[in-house]
């Protein structure tokens, strides 16, 4: 029966990193589209009215783009679609290859963890002093730093259940799905 309850947490677990990664991706999905609509109307309002929004650039390279970039990351390794180079580890046994795997998992989870938490801090930081950048106007950045710990966060999330996974059932493979079962077209 204990078994059955540790089955039933690691499934809510995973439920809770996969809604987690999925709530992220359409954050920056949104952030993509209001980036390009952003870009054209700042593009249509200097061309025609000869009035850009100010600050434009500044609020699609601080805000936007780090969105599009980090918010990601978690279902990009939930789905196992991180650049790997396995070339070498995939001849050998695949005792040893789990062991490399969680090794290099436990490596990635301490460096998503540090990251985390110093990204953390510096958005703390720059949220007490109410950091700004002088663009056309000034832009507050503050909130925009508060991206970063939280897609660390999430991805350290993601490499932990992949880890825990891998420690558990013998037959995980971290490789990315085929194409043609990803996209049937």
């Amino acid at each position: 029966m204990g078994e059955g309850n540790a089955a039933a947490r690691q499934s809510v677990f995973e439920k809770v990193i996969r809604g987690l990664s999925r709530g992220l991706a359409v954050v920056a999905g949104i952030s993509l589209l209001l980036m390009m609509i952003q870009m054209v109307l700042d593009v249509f309002l200097s061309n025609v009215f000869l009035s850009p929004i100010e600050s434009n650039l500044e609020i699609v390279s601080i805000y936007h783009m780090v969105a599009v970039v980090f918010l990601p990351l978690a279902m990009v390794e939930l789905r196992h679609e991180h650049i790997h180079v396995d070339l070498v580890v995939r001849l050998m046994p695949r005792v040893m290859q789990r062991v490399i795997y969680v090794a290099g998992s436990l490596v990635s989870a301490a460096f998503f963890g540090i990251l985390a938490y110093q990204t953390l801090l510096d958005a703390i930081r720059s949220y007490r002093i109410g950091e700004m950048v002088m663009g056309v106007t000034y832009v507050e950045i503050w909130l925009a730093k508060f991206i970063l710990p939280i897609s660390f966060f999430a991805i350290l999330l993601a490499v932990l259940l992949h880890t825990w996974k891998a420690l558990r059932d013998p037959a995980f493979d971290p490789t990315p799905a085929a194409q043609s079962a990803v996209d049937p077209s």
